[in-house]
């Protein structure tokens, strides 16, 4: 879900369910773009995107490969 602030790289406890983790000890949030240049950063080739859960998303995962 896109909130205000989405754009804003953080720390947070926020979630939209009690079911995981990040309500109990926190994550960083990264908006799409920064996640995935993070990989491009690290030398990696990205090479396959997921999505899981129902009835709503919550798991985007992604695959990449160091060239070499």
């Amino acid at each position: 879900m896109i909130r205000p602030g989405y754009l804003d790289a953080h720390w947070t406890k926020a979630s939209w369910t009690d079911q995981g983790l990040r309500d109990k000890v926190g994550a960083s949030h990264w908006p799409l773009p920064a996640l995935l240049s993070l990989f491009l950063d690290a030398g990696l080739t990205l090479d396959q995107f997921a999505e899981g859960g129902a009835p709503t998303l919550t798991v985007f995962g992604v695959r990449a490969v160091k060239p070499g």
